[in-house]
Formats: C-alpha cells, structure tokens, sequence
C-alpha cells in the first residue's frame, strides 16, 4: 500500500511524534511511506536564525536523517499558514499546499491508497492526491491551542470530506466529530517503542553526581507546563533532585537559580532519553491549565511507564479516563510537591510499571489503525 503522512513535526526534530513512529512501523509491514511535514516557504528565510528553520531547509536540500526506509518530505510552498490560512477562511483555497505531485514523482510513487492527516493546515491536500482513503488523525485540539479561527476552518472543511477520524483523546474527539456526526471514529491513544524505553542502559554520565532520589522531567518548558508546581517542588522538598531534560531559556534558569537541587541538563537526543529516565525515580508530567492541554495525549505518559517509572502527573479528563495505575494525579500546583512524596515512598515495581506500558507499543497500535482503515 502507499501510504502519505501528512504531519505537523518533520523527521528528525528534536520531537520525535506519533506520526513518526506509525510511519516506519507501517515500513515495516511493507508498506511505502512518505512522511511530509509543514512546508517551508520563502518567507521562512526571514527566520534563518531559528534552528529548527536550519534543520528544515538542510532536508529540503537533500540532507538525509535516520527515518528507515521512510521518505522524509519538507516541501516548499507559496506562502507559510499565517498568509495562507485567512485566506483559506474567506476563498476555501489553500495556498500553503507544496507541489506533492513532484515530492510523488521524485519517490516513485504513482499514487496514494492511505492519505493520513495530522496537521489541519495540509486540508485540500487530498485534493491533489486523490487517496483511496483520506483520514484525519488529529493530536490536539488545535483551532484552541493556537488561537487561530483559520484552523477552524480547516478542520471543518477536512471533517467534511474524510473517510475516517482517529483521535489520540477523548476531547479532541468530542470536539471534532461535531463537525460531521457520521463520520467513523477511532480513538486511539499515542503509544511508546517500548523495546527503546525498556531495554537496560548504562547510566549517563551528567546524571551520576547528581544524587537520588531524582524527579525527572522531559519536553518543553513552555505555558503548557506547570512551572507554579515545579517551583514549589523545589522549595518545599530540597531532599528530592529534580531533573530537567529539554530546551530551556535564560529566564527560566534564573527562575530556579537558588535551588542547587533543580538540574537542567538540556536537550537529549532521543536515542539517550530512556538513559536518563531509567535511572531517575520518579516522573513529572505536570500541565498547566492552558486550553492545548484538554485534548493532549502524552507520549512521555507511556515512554515514562516502559522506562518503569511512577508518573505525578496533572489531573485532566483525558489522563483520568485511562484509569492507569501507575499515574498519582494531583490537581493544584500547591499538591504537587506532596504527590511526588507519596510516589517515591509508594516503591511501586518497576517491572509492574513496564507491563503496563508494554499493551501500547507502536506496533500494537498501527495494527489498530490499519484494521479500522479496513472495516471502513
């Protein structure tokens, strides 16, 4: 089958996405897979200083990173979503799409049988494609998390002519099927590659002096996260470390400088993170009440899990519906430095935790997909 993955994160990101793992898990069932992601467009120029934009344009030129055997697409386009998108609003044209006939053409592939949209801004894409079967598999409720009537309207126009809608959440799937009730449904939450989390590693270097126990936190610092909690994790509890992996600013560092047990190793490559977590004690997944929040579903919920951690975590709708054992919700800031208390003194099994994780490989969850894919 081919197969074309429309996502909002290109390969080889600092942020690796479900889009991503579902594209070389169906590679590995022998399917053909592009993966194109947001495109380019000349006015990302004005940005060159961004490195992600770096990054982008040194795949659009041809430099390869590690996908397997699947295409990694950055395309070129006209005009990037924030020209484009009001204009779609009034006409219904999207003049963000890139020329996907040649991205087609350059990889041998004549046609597309599965075309999966994860990102709102690719609506019109099928189109130019004409997929046998188009599905809409959004991870966020996006028209909320950006603030963007446009993305609205992208979504309200995809809802109306895709096969099928597969969400990652309970909310986001509420919010869009309003759009268009017959549509079928699929939720089907992100997973984790198991085998990469769980398998045993050495302790990384920068983590040895830093002594136990350890809470480990990994992703962006940004308005989704409770930084009020974490705060207060470092003043009320100094017995307990925290580790902070991921991207951080200038002012964030200084917001943490009195505390010498609050520990920013920065950015990890992927392929080190379950080093890091698999000797850490405790995981962080603390949410603020930003509006992106109500539809997410965590990948780190589940790689935290194979890397056999117990995860303090904000409680939402989505994460209580799950019911997972292994999750100690709190809900205010204020409860969060006593929550990570309990957790540690609680000694849950490691191996108990893996198991639990293990029901939500990629694998188990592209055979989902696909088999709705079938029945539709």
């Amino acid at each position: 089958m081919n197969i074309m993955f429309a996502s909002h994160t290109y390969m080889g990101s600092p942020f690796v996405v479900g889009s991503h793992h579902l594209s070389r898990e169906m590679e590995k069932l022998g399917h053909t897979v592009i993966h194109v992601s947001t495109p380019l467009s000349p006015f990302h120029l004005l940005k060159w200083k961004d490195r992600d934009i770096q990054a982008r344009f040194r795949i659009l030129q041809g430099k390869r990173v590690d996908t397997t055997a699947v295409v990694n697409s950055v395309p070129m386009s006209l005009l990037p979503w924030e020209i484009a998108g009001p204009i779609f609003k009034r006409t219904r044209k999207n003049w963000m799409l890139p020329a996907i006939k040649k991205v087609m053409r350059e990889n041998h592939m004549p046609s597309v049988d599965l075309l999966l949209i994860d990102q709102p801004r690719f609506v019109g894409l099928e189109k130019l494609v004409s997929p046998k079967v188009t599905i809409y598999r959004p991870t966020d409720i996006y028209s909320k998390m950006t603030g963007d009537a446009s993305i609205a309207s992208a979504e309200r126009t995809l809802m109306s002519v895709v096969d099928g809608l597969v969400s990652t959440s309970g909310p986001v799937l509420s919010e869009l099927r309003e759009y268009n009730p017959s549509v079928p449904t699929l939720l089907l939450e992100n997973g984790v590659e198991y085998e990469h989390f769980s398998a045993p590693t050495v302790e990384p270097e920068d983590l040895k002096p830093i002594p136990g126990p350890r809470a480990v936190y990994v992703g962006a610092l940004d308005e989704r996260l409770d930084l009020k909690g974490l705060k207060l994790l470092a003043q009320q509890k100094p017995g307990i470390n925290l580790v902070i992996i991921g991207p951080v600013n200038d002012e964030t560092k200084r917001d943490f400088a009195e505390f010498a047990h609050v520990h920013f190793l920065g950015a990890k490559k992927y392929a080190t993170v379950p080093a890091y977590l698999q000797h850490c004690d405790v995981a962080l997944l603390p949410l603020s009440n930003h509006a992106a929040n109500a539809g997410r579903s965590p990948m780190k919920l589940y790689e935290y899990a194979a890397a056999g951690l117990p995860v303090v975590v904000t409680e939402t709708p989505e994460l209580l519906r799950r019911q997972e054992k292994f999750l100690h919700f709190y809900r205010e800031s204020a409860e969060l430095p006593l929550k990570v208390e309990q957790a540690l003194a609680a000694k849950a099994d490691r191996n108990t935790i893996r198991d639990m994780a293990k029901s939500h490989a990629w694998e188990a969850k592209v055979n989902t997909l696909l088999n709705f894919i079938d029945n539709l």
